[in-house]
């Protein structure tokens, strides 16, 4: 499931980068043409004109009349192709989590098992939880194409530091106001990969809770073995393994982030199974990051961190803290180190 959903999310990003690629090819040409008209005028006057002077200019305005009408078109995309992938997530999780919770059980109560908890995830309102989704994608991309059009019109006001060549006052130039135009795609980029995730998160807290008799809870996963294990944040670290409650929602981690809820099956004999039952399989946190190398372990917490929870200062759960955002959602993420050496120091 986690490879499924993670690859309908970076299919996303490849479609948007693509398109964002696309359209800054059609625009550089005019770009090129407008800011050569741009520089020659401020080399001839001696200064950056002023953005009274910047309107009178037509070539200029006439290519951010251009570049909004791209801007528009790729937020609209934007909506289209992440609102597209999230349902798919939402479908594939209620495919796949009936696996999940059936996997977790006798080979003998699988197939029962799979085909009760698949009966109870309503296609009704899994069609609610998209239209809420795609509400939440819509207002996420909304402002995209208002944002960075704002922030090229504040780099064409900054200018650049004249000099006396132009090709390079203009190559400057140009690159201010790609750097601004791109950064309408690292925010769709940020948009695509947190709201896939969090749909397919959305799907199956709705699944879980369906199936709140066979299940007493789910369990917060990271990535804390493999190449990956290296690339996980300290929060993600600190958040891997803990258990919450079926109603809870998440794993609610930072944006981007692909922390995966595992459901949790009860005990087989609370569910009238009279056999004993395997471990979990879930890898362990602590054993995970002893077999990391010192370098690794570094790189994962940063080296203060690893000395304060190496000296048994912290504990893993200081490590992340619960961050409200007003414009999007409740996180997790990484606790600041000077909080965390205020801990420390209050412990001793």
């Amino acid at each position: 499931m986690r490879a499924t959903v993670g690859g309908l999310a970076d299919n996303a990003v490849r479609d948007l980068t693509a398109q964002w690629v696309a359209a800054w090819d059609r625009l550089a040409p005019t770009w090129q043409t407008a800011v050569d008209l741009l520089v020659a005028w401020a080399v001839a006057q001696g200064r950056w004109p002023t953005p009274v002077e910047l309107a009178r200019m037509g070539p200029v305005q006439q290519v951010l009349a251009d570049t909004d009408d791209a801007l528009n078109e790729l937020g609209d995309a934007t909506t289209s192709t992440v609102a597209t992938a999230a349902a798919q997530a939402i479908v594939a999780t209620a495919g796949a989590e009936p696996d999940v919770i059936a996997s977790q059980l006798p080979a003998a109560y699988q197939d029962d098992t799979r085909e009760r908890v698949t009966e109870r995830i309503l296609p009704s309102a899994l069609d609610a939880i998209k239209t809420r989704v795609i509400q939440a994608i819509t207002a996420q991309t909304r402002p995209l194409s208002a944002d960075a059009s704002a922030a090229i019109r504040r780099e064409l006001v900054r200018g650049v530091e004249l000099g006396n060549n132009p090709t390079e006052i203009a190559r400057r130039a140009v690159a201010a106001v790609n750097g601004a135009f791109e950064g309408g795609l690292q925010r769709a980029v940020v948009v695509a990969r947190t709201e896939v995730l969090d749909a397919y998160r959305t799907a199956a807290r709705y699944a879980d809770n369906a199936n709140a008799d066979l299940l007493d809870g789910w369990v917060w996963l990271a990535t804390v073995e493999g190449r990956g294990a290296v690339n996980t944040c300290p929060s993600c670290w600190s958040m891997h393994g803990t258990v919450h409650d079926l109603d809870e929602a998440g794993p609610l981690d930072h944006q981007q982030g692909r922390c995966a809820r595992a459901p949790h099956v009860k005990p087989w004999r609370a569910l009238g199974i009279d056999l004993d039952e395997p471990d979990d399989s879930i890898p362990d946190r602590q054993a995970s990051f002893d077999a990391l190398t010192d370098e690794q372990q570094t790189a994962v917490l940063g080296a203060a961190r690893l000395a304060l929870l190496r000296a048994g200062r912290i504990g893993w759960a200081d490590l992340a803290v619960s961050r409200d955002n007003p414009a999007w959602r409740t996180s997790i993420v990484p606790r600041p180190l000077r909080d965390l050496n205020r801990i420390a120091d209050q412990r001793r």
